[in-house]
């Protein structure tokens, strides 16, 4: 459909269809038109009825399947949750939104033209695309925080006066229909600013469209729209509206939008930083500095102090120095250890892979040599002594298939374990190269931090007597702060101690956080192989009994029996290396 007719389709509502209906017959329309137009009063004159509520029956479930379409277009029943695409359960006065559990792949949902007056019980429908709730009783936007994936909502004709904050889990909506609801105030639409993929919003029939700038605040706030109230919106008009609609606030507006756009990147970027450190154990080393002369860890003594800021830069210096050392080392380490761990996991998953070939080729080989001797058997009337003997030659044969895939899974089994022991003695040994290093970076920290703080202590003391000796005319010349602080010389002595017993607990901190990183790595990796080799043996071994079960019952009946033998080939349908 042309989008214009696809936009009147999404944003028109049954009230204005079932009027323009009336007024279609009452001109002597087609046909066509007339028997819609009868339909549309027939449902109009319905609302009249007097119905119970109702709750999301298994019947109403049943009944409003849209999609899949059963092939004889007979009800879905029993309905195949999971499968349904689109459902509608529209004027059936449903009284609450429950019981649509399962619906895993559903992505169209009608609830419209009901009584439901709370939106609930959706967040678990993270495919849906459309979401169609008019026509009710519902007075606040909540509910929708999940649905990631909502392209058309519709919440025409209900009590809603605040969107401000309630759609920001659909950040990727295309089609808004919020007319005929309790919404006044401009600055509400000022928040789909946030929806950069809106093209069509309906407030018609709010109080907010009778405010005379209505139409230019639209224009001017949502630029990237291209229908408004069911209608086509003229880009000049926009554009007028951009350059001469309160052009002072809007300009705010973008500027906040721009630094705010500017720090969630920032913010993403060293995130990403961060991420990509952790995978080298480092990611305790970012903004270390930041951390240890934060606001809450600095105390304000020492800022009076005129050697401070000195030795503060010079151990910042000396620690970035430490630190882009340290990331050098590890780094390299690093490198080799995940060298070594993809060339590992690709070595076992060759493994795997070469002894489950070889094993479905031996059960190939036997089903070949099986389908031979029944069919010899079906075919030809021998004595019964002869048919038992080739019975049994074929159960030997059996047999020794199963004894040789368990040998081989034995083996296997025994052979990926010899590897992960052998690996992870490597792997230790690399480990504790890195976590070595670590340890000598936080020792060389500690050593930082020693001078740091002997030389604060140091220059606080001559500052503290040259105060005390110049203290009347020091007093005249410096801020209270500073004649406070320098007057002082035990709470000096005591906020220097303060100061450095949280560096060197912070230091410390960061040295357990990194050592545990790597025996926590260390530990998790040897931990998930092993524990998936033993689920890997555990599902070869069923499959390898399923399918020596299978043959033998095949072979037994055939004995028996004298059954057709079946001319099914092939280990691809069976289980077994799955």
């Amino acid at each position: 459909l042309p989008i214009s007719q696809a936009v009147a389709g999404v944003l028109c509502p049954p009230v204005a269809a079932a009027a323009m209906a009336e007024t279609l017959v009452g001109l002597g329309a087609g046909s066509s038109n007339a028997n819609v137009a009868k339909i549309a009063i027939e449902q109009r004159k319905k609302k009249t009825d007097v119905v119970e509520p109702a709750v999301i029956s298994e019947e109403l479930l049943i009944d409003g399947v849209e999609e899949p379409v059963r092939p004889d277009g007979e009800p879905w029943e029993p309905i195949d949750f999971p499968r349904v695409t689109s459902l509608r359960l529209s004027f059936k006065n449903i009284i609450e939104i429950s019981n649509l559990n399962n619906f895993d792949s559903l992505t169209t949902l009608r609830l419209d033209n009901n009584i439901i007056d709370k939106i609930a019980n959706l967040g678990h429908l993270k495919q849906l695309t459309w979401l169609d709730l008019s026509f009710n009783n519902i007075r606040e936007i909540e509910g929708l925080d999940d649905l990631h994936n909502l392209v058309d909502l519709s919440l025409y004709h209900n009590q809603i006066e605040e969107i401000r904050g309630r759609l920001n889990g659909c950040p990727n909506l295309n089609v808004l229909s919020l007319g005929h609801n309790n919404i006044k105030e401009l600055k509400q639409i000022d928040y789909l600013r946030e929806f950069p993929n809106l093209r069509c919003v309906c407030l018609d029939g709010n109080k907010v469209c009778q405010r005379d700038s209505y139409n230019q605040h639209v224009l001017a706030y949502l630029p990237t729209l291209k229908y408004l109230d069911y209608m086509l919106i003229d880009r000049k008009a926009i554009t007028q509206a951009q350059e001469g609609y309160n052009l002072e606030e809007l300009t705010e507006v973008r500027e906040k939008e721009q630094a705010e756009a500017a720090k969630k990147k920032a913010k993403s970027e060293k995130q990403a930083v961060i991420e990509k450190l952790k995978t080298s154990f480092l990611d305790c080393t970012e903004d270390l500095f930041e951390e240890m002369f934060s606001k809450e860890v600095e105390p304000e003594n020492v800022q009076v102090l005129q050697c401070y800021q000195g030795l503060r830069e010079d151990y910042r210096d000396k620690l970035n120095e430490e630190i882009k050392g340290l990331r050098t080392r590890m780094e390299e380490k690093n490198d080799v250890r995940l060298k070594k761990v993809t060339a590992f996991e690709k070595a076992v998953y060759a493994s795997e892979k070469e002894s489950e070939e070889e094993a479905f080729q031996a059960v190939r080989d036997f089903k070949s040599l099986k389908k031979k001797v029944l069919a010899q058997i079906d075919r030809e009337d021998g004595v019964r002594s002869e048919i038992d003997e080739m019975i049994k030659q074929l159960l030997d044969q059996l047999a020794g298939l199963e004894n040789h895939l368990m040998a081989n899974e034995i083996q296997l089994q025994e052979s990926i374990e010899d590897a992960l022991s052998e690996f992870e003695a490597k792997i230790s040994e690399l480990i504790k190269g890195m976590a070595d290093n670590g340890q000598e970076f936080f020792r060389r920290l500690e050593e930082l931090e020693k001078g740091f703080f002997t030389g604060v202590s140091e220059g606080a003391n001559t500052e503290i007597e040259a105060f005390a000796q110049t203290q009347e005319t020091a007093l005249s010349d410096t801020d209270p702060n500073k004649a406070r602080y320098l007057g002082n010389r035990e709470e000096m002595g005591q906020v220097l101690a303060n100061f450095t017993e949280a560096h060197t607990s912070l230091i410390q901190n960061k040295d357990d956080y990194m050592q545990n990183q790597m025996s926590s790595w260390n530990k998790s990796f040897f931990e998930n192989h092993r524990t998936r080799q033993y689920h890997r043996n555990r599902q070869r071994v069923m499959d390898i009994r399923k399918v020596i079960d299978e043959c033998r019952a095949e072979i037994q009946a055939a004995s028996e029996e004298g059954n057709d033998y079946d001319e099914g080939d092939g280990a691809g349908d069976l289980p077994y290396g799955r």
